[in-house]
């Protein structure tokens, strides 16, 4: 593909991913009032530890199937 349509993606990519960071923490806090900051708090560390084991997985997986 394309290095400048591969740059432009990444960038779209990083836009998105951002985005969502954006939109998350109101609804975080949002939470943490209905059913409090103790509860909220573990649940959040568990969606991250969630998230990131994707991530981990997610870029092991494009970086073994690109045979580097």
């Amino acid at each position: 593909m394309d290095e400048s349509l591969q740059n432009r993606l990444r960038n779209i990519e990083r836009r998105q991913n951002l985005l969502l960071v954006l939109l998350v923490v109101p609804y975080f806090f949002g939470l943490a009032e209905l059913v409090g900051y103790w509860v909220a708090g573990v649940f959040a560390a568990a969606c991250w530890t969630v998230v990131l084991v994707w991530v981990f997985v997610s870029r092991r997986r494009k970086r073994s199937g690109t045979g580097a």
